[in-house]
């Protein structure tokens, strides 16, 4: 999907699909896949974007939990001229973690950064009411904050590898692309990802004649 923004310089893109819910047993596994994936400076898909090809300031992934299956998604803002070998990188990263183990320092990494930072969910009151909610919410155990690192800790590549293939769904992931159209479009079409739709600022869909009369009405 294109939403259109005449002029724009980047394109803010968010590409997802279905995730699963809080209290699923995958839970830890899922952590430390998004984490290795997207979810620090050190992921994956950040260190293409950014450090390897320059095409951001920043990009990472997100497993959204909910009581029911939360969406999971990939976010990040790009230059407009590299807006389709962006979203190709991305699905290269998505693929990628699904074939290959991770390595050992990218899972010894992953675990840290969860474990480590899991003191910090509890630095104030209102932090520590909100973890303590979570119980009730999505039906936890009492003792859930106090298992989870060790859960965390027997994660292994294997299992990382086999969640990502359960989890991670590039095929039936939705792409929204927020950005200059004309400049965007036969790139993206050129990635052969399925059926482009065009969508205004408030997401009613444009028709190719709206479009063109919009186009001819607009001064440059």
């Amino acid at each position: 999907m294109i939403v259109d923004k005449p002029g724009a310089p980047q394109t803010a893109l968010r590409i997802g699909h279905i995730g699963i819910e809080r209290s699923n047993p995958e839970y830890p596994a899922a952590e430390v896949l998004n984490t290795a994936l997207g979810g620090f400076f050190s992921s994956r898909i950040n260190i293409n974007l950014r450090e390897k090809h320059g095409y951001t300031y920043g990009a990472g992934s997100r497993f959204v939990y909910r009581r029911g299956e939360g969406p999971f998604y990939v976010a990040t803002s790009v230059r407009t001229d590299v807006t389709a070998p962006a979203v190709k990188e991305i699905f290269n990263e998505l693929d990628s973690i699904r074939r290959t183990a991770l390595k050992p320092e990218e899972i010894g990494l992953s675990k840290d950064y969860i474990v480590r930072s899991m003191a910090g969910r509890f630095v104030t009151s209102p932090d520590t009411v909100d973890n303590i909610a979570d119980l009730f919410v999505y039906n936890l155990p009492a003792n859930y904050y106090r298992s989870l690192p060790a859960k965390i800790e027997a994660v292994t590549p294997e299992t990382v590898q086999s969640v990502a293939n359960k989890l991670l769904k590039p095929d039936s992931a939705i792409i929204v692309a927020v950005g200059d159209r004309a400049k965007i479009e036969p790139e993206l079409k050129n990635l052969n990802l399925g059926t482009i739709e065009v969508r205004d600022f408030e997401a009613k869909p444009v028709t190719t004649a709206a479009a063109a009369e919009k186009a001819a009405t607009t001064p440059n």
